[in-house]
C-alpha cells in the first residue's frame, strides 16, 4: 500500500530525510498543485508562461527586469512593449507598457519612416537592456537615476523636458510592473520598496478592513487655502494663506441616496458593503472625490459669506478670497465656520493650517514683524500672537510663521507656550543638511518623478528625524504631480511621517475623478483580498 506523509508526496519515505523536509518546509506540492491547477482551468495559449508566473508569486526574493519585448500586434509607433522579468531562472512577461506619447510624438513626422520606427523600437530596447537589466524590480527608488539619457540615446536630444517626459512615462509604467511581478498592489509594493532603506518611516499595512480601522487615527490631512494675504486684506504678506485641513475620516456617510446609489455604480460594489463599510467608521467608495467636493464647497462658502456684506464684498478678486479687515483672528473663525455646514462627523478631524511666510512680514529698518498691517510686533510679541489665535486648538500647524534668522528661536518659544503646535520650515526643494538641534520640522516639495520623490523622502527623513522634528509631515502636492504620477497619492500613504498634503491650487474635476478612481482601486483589492483568505 502507498504510503502518504505529511509533505503530501506519496512514497515519500523513499526520500532522504533532508529532501521531505526541505519540500514540507517549502510547502512545494502545495504550491505546484495550485499552480497547475490554475493553468488547467484557464488553459491559456502559453501555458508554461501561465505556469511560471503562477509559481513566481511564491517566490520570496524578487524578481529582476529582463529585457523590453515588442508587442508585434500594434503599430511600432506606439512603442509598445511587454516587460520580461527573471524569477528563479524563469522569464515571465509580466506586463506591458508604452513609451509612443513620450517619445513618439518629439520624434515623428509626417516624413518619418518605417525604418526609423524600428530604430526607435531598437534604441529603447538597447537603453532598457544598459540600464535596468539585472536591476530587481523592488529597486524602485533607483530608477530615476537608471532613466537618465533615455532622450539623448534614443532621440539624439538631451532636451530636459524630452528626458523628463521619458523617465515620467517609463518609471510611472515599471512600478505597476514590479508591483505585478511581486504580485502586490501599488501601494504595498511602494511601502516595500520604502522599506529597502528607512524601514522606520514605512506606514503600517493597508491590506485589510481592520487595517482600514486601524488607519483612522493616522489618515493625512487634505488641504486647501481658503483665504490669502496682501492684495485689498489687512495681512500684509502676499503668500501668506489661510487653510482648513480635512481627514477622509471625517467624512459622513452620503446623505443623498442619489448620490449614494453612484458611488455604488462608480464602484461596482453592493449597497450593502457600501453601507457596512461607512458604519464600521471605514472609508467608503468615492470618498476621496466627497473630500474634494466638501474643501471646494468651503471655499463657496467663504465666498458667499465675504460677498453677501458690503463692507467685504471687495475682499474678492478674480474668485479669490482675501483675509478679513479685522486681521487673523477674525479670518481663521471665517475659515473654521466655512466647514461647519459640510458633511464632517467628527470635528476633531477638521483642523487649520497656516502659511504665514514671515520673511515678507519682517520689516528691517525696525527689525520687527508686520504681519497685519499697522501692528508691529517684536519676536516675543509674535509668539503670544500666534500663541493667542492658537488657543482654541482649531489652528495646529504653522509653516513659516517666523523670518529663516528667528526660526529656531521662534519654534522654541512657541512650543513652550503651545506644546502640540507643528512648527514648519519651507526651504523649498533646496533642503538643507539639519546640523543642529531644530524645534520644527521641514516641508516637502516633490521632486519630478516618483522615484526620486521617494528617495528624497527616504534621505531626510532620516536626518531630519535625528536633530528636528522631522521631514514631510506637511508636504506640497500641486496638479502637475497628480497628473504626472498617477500612483503618488499611494507613495504619500507609504511615507509615515506625512500628516498633511496641502494642495494650493484648485485641481480640476476631470483629474479628481481619475485620482480618486486610483483610491477606489486600493479599496477594491483590501475587499478582494479578505474575500480570497
Amino acid at each position: 500500500m502507498a504510503v502518504e506523509s505529511s509533505s503530501g508526496i506519496r512514497n515519500d519515505v523513499l526520500l532522504p530525510d533532508s529532501v521531505r523536509e526541505y519540500i514540507s518546509e517549502h510547502r512545494l506540492e502545495k504550491v505546484v498543485t495550485s499552480a497547475l491547477n490554475c493553468v488547467i482551468q484557464h488553459m491559456p495559449e502559453d501555458p508554461y508562461a501561465r505556469l511560471a508566473e503562477e509559481l513566481s508569486k511564491s517566490s520570496i526574493s524578487a524578481p529582476r527586469f529582463v529585457a523590453l519585448r515588442p508587442d508585434t500586434s500594434v503599430p511600432r509607433k506606439w512603442l509598445q512593449f511587454y516587460v520580461v522579468v527573471a524569477t528563479r531562472g524563469v522569464n515571465i512577461r509580466i506586463h506591458k507598457l508604452s513609451l509612443g506619447h513620450a517619445l513618439c510624438p518629439a520624434h515623428s513626422d509626417a516624413g518619418v519612416q518605417g525604418r526609423d520606427e524600428e530604430k526607435l523600437v531598437f534604441a529603447v530596447q538597447d537603453f532598457f537592456a544598459r540600464s535596468f537589466q539585472d536591476v530587481y524590480v523592488d529597486d524602485f527608488l533607483s530608477l530615476h537615476e537608471k532613466c537618465i539619457g533615455m532622450a539623448a540615446h534614443c532621440l539624439g536630444t538631451s532636451e530636459e523636458h524630452l528626458e523628463l517626459a521619458a523617465s515620467l512615462a517609463l518609471t510611472n509604467q515599471l512600478l505597476d510592473a514590479g508591483a505585478a511581478a511581486m504580485n502586490l498592489g501599488s501601494l504595498d509594493f511602494l511601502q516595500h520598496a520604502l522599506s529597502k532603506l528607512v524601514p522606520d518611516f514605512v506606514s503600517p499595512p493597508l491590506r485589510s478592513p481592520s487595517d482600514l480601522s486601524n488607519w483612522q487615527g493616522r489618515w493625512p490631512h487634505f488641504a486647501v487655502p481658503l483665504l490669502q494675504g496682501g492684495g485689498p486684506s489687512a495681512l500684509t504678506p502676499t503668500s501668506l494663506r489661510c487653510c482648513v485641513a480635512l481627514s477622509p475620516m471625517a467624512l459622513d456617510v452620503p446623505s443623498d441616496r442619489v448620490l449614494f446609489l453612484l458611488l455604488v455604480l462608480e464602484s461596482r460594489v453592493d449597497v450593502s458593503l457600501l453601507e457596512a463599510e461607512a458604519a464600521d467608521g471605514h472609508l467608503t467608495f468615492g470618498w476621496l472625490a466627497r473630500l474634494f467636493e466638501v474643501l471646494k464647497g468651503a471655499k463657496a462658502e467663504v465666498i458667499k459669506s465675504l460677498q453677501a456684506d458690503k463692507a467685504t464684498a471687495a475682499l474678492v478678486v478674480d474668485g479669490n478670497p482675501y483675509a478679513l479687515p479685522g486681521g487673523l483672528a477674525p479670518t481663521l473663525q471665517l475659515a473654521q465656520k466655512a466647514l461647519e455646514s459640510a458633511p464632517a462627523s467628527d470635528s476633531s478631524k477638521v483642523h487649520g493650517l497656516l502659511i504665514v511666510n514671515a520673511e515678507e512680514a519682517w520689516r528691517e529698518e525696525e527689525g520687527v514683524y508686520e504681519v497685519e498691517t499697522g501692528k508691529q510686533k517684536s519676536l516675543e510679541e509674535l509668539v503670544d500672537f500666534y500663541a493667542e489665535i492658537a488657543e482654541d486648538g482649531w489652528l495646529t500647524t504653522f509653516v513659516n510663521p517666523f523670518r529663516e534668522a528667528d526660526a529656531q528661536a521662534g519654534a522654541e518659544l512657541l512650543r513652550a507656550r503651545r506644546p502640540e503646535i507643528k512648527v514648519v520650515q519651507d526651504y523649498g526643494l533646496d533642503v538643507p543638511e539639519p546640523v543642529e538641534e531644530l524645534a520644527f520640522s521641514c516641508a516637502w516639495h516633490l521632486a519630478q518623478t516618483l522615484p526620486s520623490a521617494l528617495r528624497q523622502y527616504a534621505e531626510q527623513a532620516t536626518a531630519w528625524q535625528e536633530v528636528a522634528d522631522g521631514f514631510g509631515c506637511c508636504v506640497y502636492l500641486g496638479a502637475q504631480a497628480l497628473e504626472s504620477m498617477p500612483a503618488i497619492l499611494e507613495a504619500l500613504l507609504a511615507c509615515a511621517g506625512v500628516q498633511v498634503i496641502y494642495m494650493p491650487e484648485e485641481i480640476a474635476d476631470d483629474l479628481v475623478k481619475q485620482v480618486s478612481h486610483r483610491q477606489d482601486e486600493v479599496l477594491h483589492r483590501i475587499h478582494a483580498a479578505e474575500r480570497n483568505v
